[in-house]
């Protein structure tokens, strides 16, 4: 049961990074309007990356959640807080390649939550 409950929070973490692109590419493409949401979506993100942590630390072990899974969300949520901050001062240039690897990461960590232990190379 709780792996089900870590996996479904990896999916929404991915689709809900894959949303936050969507915005900033409808901003970057001249559209005002599409910048709230993105900041909204941005705390969002954010607030499910702390959750994510929260479930991988508690399933640690016991549903075989590896360590590196729980390091990986750690670093995903710095990141995703140097995200916001870069977003706020308007550096792209870190802004938008951070983005990427964000979304990169947490995909990967969703589809690894579904495949079976021992099948990813360590």
């Amino acid at each position: 049961m709780g792996l089900a409950i870590l996996r479904t929070v990896l999916v929404c973490h991915a689709v809900a990074v894959l949303t936050e692109s969507v915005f900033a590419g409808q901003f970057l493409s001249g559209s005002d309007g599409p910048v709230k949401f993105h900041e909204l979506t941005g705390w969002i993100v954010l607030a499910i990356s702390f959750s994510q942590i929260v479930i991988a630390a508690l399933l640690l072990r016991a549903e075989g959640v590896s360590l590196m899974l729980l390091f990986g969300s750690i670093f995903v949520l710095l990141a995703e807080g140097l995200q916001i901050g870069t977003g706020y001062g308007r550096f792209l240039n870190v802004h938008v390649p951070l983005g990427v690897i964000i979304f990169g990461c947490v995909t990967a960590q969703a589809v690894s939550s579904f495949l079976k232990p021992g099948s990813l190379p360590k």
